[in-house]
């Protein structure tokens, strides 16, 4: 394991199908530490959340692909780069597109911790949290008009140009909350963050949490939820994810301490 690389992060998901659904159209990804062949690789973790269209058939397999075509990146590229998820990203695009036109579809939130940096990537409107110091941060934006989607993988070649990516400095107290539609549709922001402090630290329990409290407060869409925990940060130097990125790289200013929130 390089541990310059690899920051100390762990992450849970915890879905639900919606009870108009026969099966849900959600698909996480998490690739950290706790997976072997990342471990080795030393290019970072990565989490991932999709949804799939549905108002396309074969949305739920579109976002199973996007996911599964992630794991690409740590193999294939002789350096990693925020231009190398892209690249993959795009390809994936292409792949549905082969399927006949309207017939896939998703929504894309990737999280990529990496040499001291956090970077998301962002299509559609499942969206992503940073709590720091205990205030939350929503990360992305809404690719979507009414109940339309602007923007999705699957959508043709823009959707390397519509793609929102957003980096910062990673500190060790980070807390990355991802969430589908389902989840945001019923619960604000804030109250994401009261589940994390009720279940006392735990990305598996707060996640949990999140999904029953969909339930309770009668979702009817798929929910997942996806949190992640920064432990501790290795950084090197010599090294940026996004440098070899275009100006579609928005670049926040690093905060004044460190410290769980």
């Amino acid at each position: 394991m390089n541990a310059r690389t690899l920051p100390y992060s762990r992450g849970h998901a915890a879905g639900r199908t919606g009870p108009q659904h026969a099966v849900s159209e959600d698909q996480t990804r998490i690739l950290d530490g706790s997976h072997p062949g990342v471990a080795v690789q030393g290019r970072g973790c990565i989490y991932m959340v999709c949804d799939g269209v549905s108002s396309a058939p074969r949305g739920r397999e579109a976002a199973a692909l996007m996911c599964a075509r992630i794991d690409s990146f740590y193999d294939r590229f002789h350096q990693p780069a925020a231009d190398s998820i892209v690249q993959i990203v795009s390809e994936a695009d292409w792949e549905l597109r082969e399927w006949g036109r309207g017939q896939a579809a998703c929504t894309l939130s990737l999280l990529w911790l990496a040499f001291g940096q956090a970077v998301v990537m962002h299509v559609g409107d499942s969206q992503v949290y940073r709590v720091r110091h205990g205030e939350v941060t929503r990360i992305t934006e809404t690719h979507k008009t009414g109940r339309s989607l602007g923007a999705y993988v699957g959508m043709g070649p823009k959707v390397a140009d519509v793609m929102h990516v957003w980096r910062d400095t990673l500190f060790e107290g980070d807390l990355f909350l991802m969430v589908t539609d389902g989840v945001t549709e019923v619960i604000p922001a804030d109250l994401l963050l009261d589940s994390w402090w009720a279940t006392q630290g735990s990305p598996q329990r707060a996640a949990n949490a999140i999904i029953q409290e969909v339930i309770l407060r009668g979702g009817t869409d798929d929910a997942t939820a996806l949190v992640v925990d920064v432990l501790g940060v290795e950084t090197d130097l010599d090294f940026d994810p996004g440098r070899t990125f275009g100006p579609r790289s928005s670049i926040s200013n690093p905060p004044s301490g460190r410290g769980r929130f």
